[in-house]
């Protein structure tokens, strides 16, 4: 998403009809291995896994999913459980709790390592996955493959839980609620998120700096009338969906962001179903909600976010009343 190159595309269209704005959204960036940032994960904690993912209509061939694991205990062994002392957010409750992580439209997971310790230290286990043409991920990314994407990470989990606990069955797990999954989206990750929770409900919803639709976004970036459908079939049509969703809701969003406006988390807001929170998160632009001093122009693997102490405990009051 880049409202420079959006400004472009109209205009191409109003000249010539020459624009197919599909992968405006993605911005993603290929990698033959991780290299994660220093952090306080351990080694021995952090599990890279390869799936197959799912093939959507006009693909060749289904991707094949790259996704990672930030563990906190590496066997049902209390000595195997990753030390917190140093986190005044942790709580060993939470290690009985694992959050789906869905990050943003550009970079791959190495860029949002950051985000992903940030839940990891408050105590939960966390999964989150490289949607195709991200990372080690093979295939391009588009509306429905990132949505199938979010449903294979969901499967992984499952199939973890039931490698786990012998009462869950593996060919037909229960649902994401039952299993007290959280769900987590930044950004485009939101569209993802929401759109699994109206397949699979989770029995947390969190989203950060969340799109209203492509619909609302076009018309924020070109202040004109154009419909969408003009220049791209995506839709990310969250207002659409979110009435849908029984399971609690927290939406976060930074007062400032002038990219994907605060006012589309209100508008997200008025139309969802209780139980619903809405978190303004005062002088917060697109990319530093967690962190709204840091400088989000930077790059986050030298740069990383470190959470507020006030969205610390919002989002660890929300999973916890939401999760428990």
């Amino acid at each position: 998403m880049n409202r420079a190159h959006l400004f472009a595309a109209l205009l191409c269209l109003t000249l010539t009809g020459c624009i197919d704005l599909e992968g405006i959204w993605y911005t993603p960036v290929a990698t033959e291995e991780y290299v994660w940032p220093p952090s306080e994960i351990p080694d021995t904690h952090i599990e890279v896994v390869q799936v197959p993912g799912t093939q959507v209509q006009d693909e060749e061939e289904a991707p094949t999913l790259f996704g990672v694991w930030a563990h906190q205990c590496t066997s049902a062994a209390p000595s195997s459980c990753a030390d917190h002392s140093a986190d005044p957010e942790f709580d060993a409750r939470r290690q009985e709790r694992t959050i789906l992580y869905f990050h943003g439209n550009g970079g791959n997971l190495e860029g949002y390592w950051d985000r992903i310790q940030i839940l990891w230290r408050m105590g939960f286990r966390v999964f989150a996955i490289d949607y195709r043409g991200f990372g080690r991920s093979t295939g391009t990314p588009s509306e429905a493959g990132v949505f199938a994407d979010g449903a294979t990470a969901l499967a992984v989990v499952k199939a973890r839980m039931a490698a786990e606990n012998a009462l869950i069955d593996p060919e037909n797990p229960p649902p994401a609620s039952s299993l007290r999954l959280g769900y987590y989206g930044w950004s485009l990750g939101s569209t993802v998120a929401i759109d699994l929770a109206t397949v699979d409900p989770p029995a947390a919803l969190v989203t950060e700096a969340a799109l209203a639709s492509a619909q609302a976004f076009i018309n924020d970036a070109m202040g004109v009338g154009i419909s969408h459908s003009v220049m791209m079939d995506t839709e990310f049509d969250n207002l659409g969906k979110i009435p849908f969703i029984l399971a609690p809701k927290l939406l976060t969003h930074g007062t400032e962001d002038d990219f994907v406006k605060f006012e589309f988390s209100e508008a997200l807001y008025e139309a969802a179903r209780d139980p619903k929170r809405l978190l303004p998160v005062l002088g917060a632009v697109h990319g530093n909600v967690p962190c709204p001093t840091r400088d989000a122009s930077r790059d986050s693997r030298e740069d990383p976010c470190v959470a507020s102490e006030a969205y610390l405990d919002a989002i660890t009051s929300f999973y916890d009343e939401a999760l428990f």
